[in-house]
């Protein structure tokens, strides 16, 4: 089915116009460029002429607000679709409209009250719809969804099924809690009201439907004087009635029945889905809702939605959006869900590069053929990384090898195998301005996969999001090495990064690379460079002046600890690299309340680093191709099979 826009049919109501904008000054704007002649204008409607279309399909829109500045080109701003409620206009996000459009380019869809698509057209009218859009942007460009009530099944179906579509959620008092309301057993009897009766159920029903203070409020300048706030607040009361009469024209009798039929089995294709759903959420409740359960549906959401937050607005009702005081941009800001460029931080359904960063991993995957182990809950090791985890957060901690050149083929794999899109913490000196043409390939790789800097703030920010977040303790120190080094962990005394996956109750993962280390030769370690005459006192200094310090406290050798100075090392014939993914290890809140079991968590993971190397040190001794030239022969000769390794116990 075709999202397309059609002239508008019918009169224009005055009920209508006073609830959403007003139609003088609120046009609707047709996206769907098919409908464009070329060089003509968009053709503009009214949103009251928009709620008297009841012919066509559900179609695209997007509010146009004259008299704003158009600062920047829309196409710069992050998208966002916005999907409606029961009532299928948009109607009860109007408000917000003046505000989205000055931060995202915003797409909304309008279901026509005649349409009766079942929910799965729906769902694929959006998914086609997005994919048109989405495949016109940027790749570093954001895409939410914003879905309120009934529009939050909808986004909640859409992201669990096109995660390559959708980066991150808004949802607002979410219907689905519908099965657990009043709505199945009181929803069948409202279509048979007497027809003289109907028109007055949404006022009758004002109380549930929204705080009626608040809604008459919008709009008031409570810093005007309090003669014109009160006869503004007068206004806002004598328009709310015909505004919510109105509803009554949206939804007559058959459209409700068939609405209420497609929240019933909307939320019956989604229940057993909610998990799926991998995408950041940002979930906004009411607290005082009466429409809906969604004080209890909340916390609820937040357990089930793998990376969810969630947000409970005290005193307000199902109608948030339209109160007084609410600016759903000013909440995202605030909350810091809003951003305006993506770091490849979509969970499920990674889009690779198609240069630089992909050949970065594609020479040294073909060089050293890597094999993954993964630990099964009670211990047992296998191929693959079929145990990894579900839970978020999710907190991987192993070793550096030296120059870290394991690092992208472990991501990498982490995303092809699990859909799971590890977030480095990584020394700043990555990320600094002059360092950008030095590092290259691997600054664009490690920014592509959505690393971040090291330190305290954004390792909360990311298990507060609910992310899958890598973690090196031994920092630079441990991946440059000195001479005779090889394998040994430098880790800080301080369990710092127990007690903050504990914060959030992450799942730790240990885990263990060996091959990297076997792969170079050192000529000279970084205290040597450091101890040249001549060159190795500016050497030292332009490291300490020009590179940002990551932390403290990481070795012994405290002069070592985080000087950014290379070891000199040249490459030498590679040897097979090997991961191991430890047993996974649970934390909670309660575990920040014993230092003796945060303690015993630091050691336990630390131990299970070191056994996961001396694992793989002595078993890649009975894998007949750990070295190049066999290993090389063998899969050029199958036509570029993986060279088999050692078999498991």
């Amino acid at each position: 089915m075709d999202a397309r826009f059609e002239d508008p049919v019918g009169r224009r109501d005055p009920r209508v116009a006073q609830v959403a904008l007003d139609p003088a000054s609120t046009p609707i704007i047709d996206l769907n460029a098919a409908t464009f002649q070329a060089g003509g204008s968009p053709n503009r409607i009214s949103l009251a002429d928009l709620l008297h279309n009841d012919g066509g399909p559900p179609r695209f829109i997007s509010p146009f607000i004259p008299g704003r500045s158009t600062r920047v080109d829309q196409s710069t701003l992050p998208l966002m679709v916005y999907l409606p409620g029961i009532d299928g206009t948009g109607l009860a996000a109007s408000r917000q409209f003046p505000f989205l459009v000055d931060a995202f380019d915003l797409h909304a869809l309008s279901i026509p009250g005649a349409d009766r698509t079942p929910f799965e057209g729906l769902i694929s009218l959006i998914e086609e719809y997005m994919d048109l859009v989405v495949s016109q942007s940027p790749p570093e460009r954001p895409v939410y969804l914003l879905g309120e009530s009934f529009g939050g099944v909808l986004a909640l179906a859409v992201a669990e099924a096109r995660p390559d579509l959708v980066d991150r959620v808004v949802l607002v008092n979410p219907a689905t809690s519908f099965s657990r309301s009043l709505w199945p057993a009181l929803g069948p009897f409202l279509p048979r009201v007497p027809k003289e009766l109907y028109g007055s159920v949404p006022v009758a029903l004002a109380p549930i439907l929204g705080n009626p203070i608040l809604l008459a409020a919008f709009g008031v300048d409570t810093s005007a004087p309090l003669q014109d706030q009160a006869v503004a607040f007068g206004q806002g009361v004598v328009s709310l009635i015909p505004q919510l009469q109105a509803l009554t024209e949206i939804l007559p009798p058959p459209t409700l029945q068939w609405k209420l039929k497609l929240l019933e089995e909307g939320n019956r294709q989604l229940a057993p889905k909610l998990k799926d759903v991998n995408q950041r959420v940002l979930l906004l409740v009411g607290s005082g809702d009466l429409l809906l359960p969604s004080g209890e549906e909340g916390p609820r959401l937040e357990k089930l939605l793998p990376r969810c937050r969630l947000k409970v607005m005290q005193g307000r009702s199902h109608a948030l959006l339209q109160e007084a005081g609410i600016n759903l941009v000013s909440i995202l800001k605030e909350e810091g869900f809003y951003v305006e460029q993506r770091n490849m931080s979509a969970p499920t359904c990674f889009m690779y590069p198609k240069s630089s960063e992909e050949s970065y991993t594609t020479t040294i995957r073909r060089l050293t053929s890597p094999v993954f182990f993964s630990t099964t809950s009670d211990g047992i090791v296998q191929r693959g990384l079929g145990n990894l985890p579900d839970a978020r957060p999710v907190l991987f901690v192993g070793n550096h090898q030296t120059f870290a050149l394991d690092l992208g083929l472990m991501v990498e794999q982490i995303v092809r195998e699990r859909g799971i899109l590890p977030r480095g913490l990584a020394h700043p000196a990555i990320f600094a301005e002059d360092a950008k043409e030095d590092s290259g390939s691997f600054r664009n790789f490690m920014t592509t996969f959505g690393a971040v800097p090291v330190g305290g703030r954004n390792f909360f920010k990311l298990l507060q999001n609910k992310e899958a977040v890598l973690l090196f303790p031994g920092g630079v120190r441990e991946a440059y090495k000195g001479k005779g080094e090889e394998y040994k962990l430098f880790w800080p005394e301080r369990p710092e990064f127990v007690r903050m996956a504990a914060r959030y109750g992450a799942t730790i993962v240990p885990f263990a690379g060996v091959g990297a280390e076997d792969a170079v030769t050192m000529l000279l370690e970084p205290a040597e460079i450091r101890n040249l005459p001549f060159i190795g006192g500016m050497i030292e200094q332009r490291a300490r002046n020009s590179i940002p310090q990551a932390r403290r406290g990481v070795s012994e050798d405290k002069e070592l600890e985080d000087l950014f100075i290379a070891p000199f090392a040249v490459p030498k014939a590679p040897q097979r690299f090997y991961y191991l993914f430890g047993k996974p290890i649970e934390t909670s809140r309660a575990d920040l309340d014993d230092p003796a079991r945060v303690g015993h968590l630091y050691r336990q993971v630390k131990g299970e680093v070191e056994s996961g190397i001396s694992f793989l040190l002595r078993n890649r001794q009975r894998d007949p191709y750990n070295h190049f030239l066999p290993r090389a022969l063998y899969e050029a000769a199958s036509g570029g099979k993986q060279a088999p390794t050692f078999p498991l116990p």
